[in-house]
C-alpha cells in the first residue's frame, strides 16, 4: 500500500474506535484511547509511512508467502471474529484448508513485538518522572501506533501473502496499490506538499468527493459490529495475525486465479478480468478488515496498558 492509504486506515481506525458500535465493555477503553490519539493525528501520514521510508524491511517484516503445496503437512488454518469479510468469503475458497508452505516472512512477529513495544512505552512513560530522559514521549509513543497500523495493514495486502510474485514482470502489485491511493487522492484533500490531510471539524481527512468505494467503507466502519475477540483459538496479536495472513493469501487466489502468473497477467488482461470488475467490491472488504484489525489491535494494546495502570494505583 503507498503513503495516503496507509494513513487513511489508520485515521478510518481512530474514527471506528469513536464512532463506531463499541461494546459497552470496551467503550471507556476506546473513548480514552480516541481521546489519547486527538493531540497525535498530525502524525499520522509519517508515522504509517515510516516502515517503507526509513525502516525499509520491505522483503522481510511487510510479508508472509504463502504457497499451495500438496505434500505439505500444515493444512490448519485458525479462525477470526465472524465479522471480518475476508475470514467468510476464504471459507469458501477452494485452496481453504488445503496444503500451504510458508516460503517467507515474519510479518506476525513485526506486528506482535510492536504492539508489546506500544505497551512497554506506556508504562515506562507512566512510571519515570516527567521530562527523564530515558522515558519515552507521548510524541514517540504515537508513532509507535501508526507504525504498528502499517505492518497490520500490510498483512491485508493479498499480494503480501501470495508467494506469487506479482511485483515482478507489470507489477499487477504496485498497478492494485495505485488504484487505491488513487481512490484516497480523488476522495480527500490532502496537503501533498506537507504531507497531510486537511481536516474536518472533527479532526479527520477532509471528505471531498468521495468515490463509491471511499463512501462504503465510511459507511462500513460506522456500521459494521465491533468485535473485540481475536476470534476463537487466539490469544494474542501475533495468532491473529497469523490468521489474518491465511485469508489474505485465500483473497489473493479470489482476486488473482491460480492460472494466472507475473508473465501472463498483464495490466491489460487483468482489467478485462471477470476479476478486475469485481475489483471495487474485493478493495471495500480489504479496506474495511483492515481498519477493523487496526483498530482490534490498537484497542488490545491499550487496554492491557490501562488495566495494568490500574493496577499500580
Amino acid at each position: 500500500m503507498k503513503k495516503y492509504t496507509h494513513a487513511y486506515l489508520a485515521f478510518m481506525a481512530i474514527k471506528r474506535l469513536q464512532y463506531g458500535p463499541i461494546p459497552e465493555a470496551n467503550k471507556a477503553d476506546a473513548q480514552s484511547l480516541v481521546k489519547w490519539f486527538h493531540d497525535y493525528r498530525d502524525f499520522v501520514v509519517k508515522g504509517s509511512w515510516y516502515p517503507d521510508e526509513v525502516f525499509k524491511d520491505n522483503t522481510t517484516s511487510h510479508i508472509i508467502k504463502f504457497r499451495p503445496d500438496q505434500h505439505a503437512a500444515d493444512h490448519n488454518f485458525k479462525k477470526l471474529p465472524r465479522n471480518m469479510q475476508q475470514y467468510s468469503l476464504g471459507l469458501s475458497s477452494p485452496l481453504y484448508n488445503q496444503p500451504f508452505v510458508i516460503e517467507m516472512g515474519n510479518l506476525a512477529d513485526r506486528c506482535e513485538s510492536l504492539a508489546h513495544g506500544v505497551i512497554d512505552c506506556l508504562k515506562m512513560l507512566r512510571m519515570e518522572d516527567r521530562g527523564c530522559p530515558i522515558s519515552p514521549s507521548n510524541n514517540h509513543i504515537a508513532m509507535r501506533f501508526f507504525i504498528l497500523s502499517h505492518y497490520i495493514a500490510d498483512c491485508h495486502m493479498p499480494l503480501h501473502c501470495d508467494a506469487r510474485p506479482f511485483s515482478d514482470g507489470e507489477n499487477i502489485h504496485a498497478f492494485i496499490e495505485s488504484q487505491w491511493e488513487t481512490q484516497i487522492k480523488k476522495s480527500y484533500q490532502v496537503d501533498t506538499a506537507n504531507e497531510r490531510f486537511f481536516y474536518d471539524p472533527y479532526g479527520y481527512p477532509l471528505l471531498q468527493k468521495p468515490t463509491s468505494l471511499i463512501q462504503s467503507v465510511e459507511d462500513d466502519i460506522l456500521q459494521r459490529e465491533f468485535l473485540y475477540s481475536w476470534g476463537t483459538g487466539n490469544s494474542n496479536t501475533w495468532d491473529y495475525m497469523s490468521a489474518v495472513a491465511q485469508y489474505s493469501y485465500l483473497m489473493a487466489y479470489h482476486m488473482i486465479p491460480s492460472e494466472y502468473n507475473e508473465i501472463n497477467l498483464t495490466k491489460e488482461v487483468y482489467k478485462k478480468s471477470q476479476q478486475y470488475a469485481r475489483f471495487e467490491q474485493d478493495s471495500r472488504i480489504i479496506f474495511c478488515d483492515a481498519i477493523d484489525s487496526i483498530a482490534r489491535v490498537w484497542l488490545h494494546a491499550w487496554t492491557r496498558y490501562r488495566s495494568w495502570e490500574k493496577n499500580k494505583k
